[in-house]
Formats: C-alpha cells, structure tokens, sequence
C-alpha cells in the first residue's frame, strides 16, 4: 500500500539500480525504509505473489500485538526524525549505553 518495505517483506532490485542508489545507507536500524523511500523516487514498487520464510523469533517471544505495536511505534518514530541509532537500542539490537 504504502510501497515502503521492510527487510522481513524481501525487498528485491535490480544491481545497477541498488547500485546507482548506493547500497543500503549505513543505518543501525531502518536502512531497509530509508532505501524503500529512495526507490520510491525513481520507480514503482511491484508486489510478488510468491512468499519468503523470515525468522518468528521475535514475534514468538514478545506476541504479535506487542510486536506490530513495537514496529509502528519505531516506524512513525523514524518518520518523525528520531535518531536511528537510539531507535536500534529500543528494538533490542544495540545495547543501551551507559
């Protein structure tokens, strides 16, 4: 709907437009939305039928509510201009600091 996509969906492109867009920035966390907003500006993003296996893990440990609350809380907070780095420490990947 939104043609923003996180790494769970598998985000797929071409070489030489990943390329031309420079990769993935280097983000701790949200490098998969801000490279879904670059795409967006030079093409359409197409939605595939076929499915991709993702890890549950996180979704099996913290329920599916808490989860998706989790998401669209750091999702909005990015949009909003929340720092990727602190938005990393809340989702659990970086160790809060000291």
């Amino acid at each position: 709907l939104s043609g923003i996509a996180t790494g769970d969906q598998a985000i797929f492109v071409r070489r030489e437009v990943f390329e031309r867009l420079g990769g993935y920035p280097e983000l701790p966390l949200m490098e998969d939305i801000a490279l879904s907003k670059r795409l967006k500006r030079i093409c359409r993003p197409a939605c595939l039928r076929e499915r991709v296996l993702t890890s549950g893990r996180r979704w099996q440990k913290h329920g599916v509510l808490r989860t998706i609350l989790l998401m669209w809380r750091l999702r909005a907070s990015y949009f909003l201009g929340a720092d990727p780095q602190q938005l990393a420490i809340r989702y659990g990947y970086l160790p809060r600091q000291r």
